[in-house]
């Protein structure tokens, strides 16, 4: 009976931080952690998005979002922010918030980057996720 009380336990308690934000869930990230690429030049620009799922194992710090190395937002848990950008390749990161303290400051060296080519008037969608090491993918939801 023991082992199926924990095995239950431990379903119910991964559960909860296996529940991916959709990006009409996420809540924007405020301005002020809001760094770069926020003027939007119509009609010769696209749209990076990137989500933050909600997880657990990461806590209340923030992440560094970064775009050709630039480091240009601070999210926390579920939440997503939108960036405009001129066309072609572009590298989509994340990694450590360099601006963390304590607990959250983190190794500043560590980053995830993935490669993406986007066209004028595209929008794509990135989810950052904890499972099991920090990474960041292209999503559709």
């Amino acid at each position: 009976m023991r082992p199926l009380l924990l095995a239950a336990a431990m379903i119910v308690a991964f559960s909860g931080c296996a529940a991916p934000s959709t990006i009409g869930e996420a809540l924007p990230a405020p301005d002020n952690r809001l760094l770069a690429f926020q003027a939007e030049d119509r009609g010769k620009d696209a749209t990076v998005t990137v989500v933050r799922e909600s997880a657990i194992q990461a806590g209340h710090c923030f992440f560094g979002v970064y775009l050709d190395g630039q480091l240009v937002a601070r999210l926390d848990n579920n939440e997503k922010a939108s960036f405009h950008v001129k066309p072609g390749r572009r590298l989509v990161g994340v990694g450590s918030d360099p601006q963390g303290a304590g607990s959250c400051s983190g190794n500043s060296s560590y980053r995830r980057e993935v490669a993406t080519w986007i066209e004028i008037g595209e929008q794509q969608t990135f989810r950052i996720a904890f499972l099991p090491m920090l990474d960041i993918r292209p999503s559709s939801y």
